[in-house]
């Protein structure tokens, strides 16, 4: 489910640097759009969800009959991004289609299921509903709760001793809503399991 890499070593052992390498250049850019030093948190998570949209697959999108659907991304319960997450990546495609953001108090209150939610620090109970809401559906769910991915998040950012923003990622999640989520993607995350 990692994704082999066999017939070419070298280049799968520079992917993981690859993802890296477009968070870090993109994130000079994103400090000279805003007349900013270094970028906030969460214009580095804005990057972040922007490369999760790249490296994960969906089984029924991109719709090809349809060639100017969005790829719609919640923001669902509290809102920690304010206008960066439109400033950082709202201009931005995904496969080619436009980046359609989103935001509402829980899952039932969006118009239609995204390709990705995010669920801010919060109410955890809240966490558990919004999961729930979206379980077994093609729906990326990313989060930033204590051990988001270790409770059937699929992805959870975390922010390490020095503050930098890393994630973990909950493959058998992933895989139980259908979405393949890139090699490049997994060598860079810590690989968790949910607990029960």
């Amino acid at each position: 489910m990692r994704g082999g890499c066999s017939p070419n070593r070298e280049r799968c052992a520079r992917a993981p640097r690859r993802l890296l390498l477009a968070v870090v250049v993109w994130l000079p850019w994103i400090a000279t759009a805003h007349g900013a030093g270094e970028p906030t948190e969460y214009e580095v998570k804005s990057a972040f969800l922007f490369h999760f949209a790249r490296l994960v697959t969906w089984p029924a999108w991109p719709n090809p009959s349809d060639p100017a659907e969005p790829f719609e991304i919640a923001v669902v319960g509290r809102d920690p991004f304010g206008e960066t997450l439109e400033s950082t990546i709202g201009a931005s495609q995904v496969h080619g289609r436009p980046i359609r953001i989103r935001r509402a108090a829980s899952v039932a209150a969006l118009p239609r299921l995204p390709q990705l939610v995010f669920l801010g620090d919060g109410d955890a109970a809240a966490a558990r509903r919004a999961l729930a809401a979206v379980r077994g559906q093609p729906v990326l769910t990313v989060g930033e709760g204590n051990g988001f991915a270790d409770h059937g998040g699929m992805i959870g950012f975390r922010l390490t001793p020095d503050g930098r923003v890393t994630f973990d990622v909950n493959l058998a999640s992933a895989e139980e809503s259908g979405l393949r989520v890139s090699s490049q993607l997994l060598r860079v995350a810590r690989v968790v399991e949910a607990r029960p």
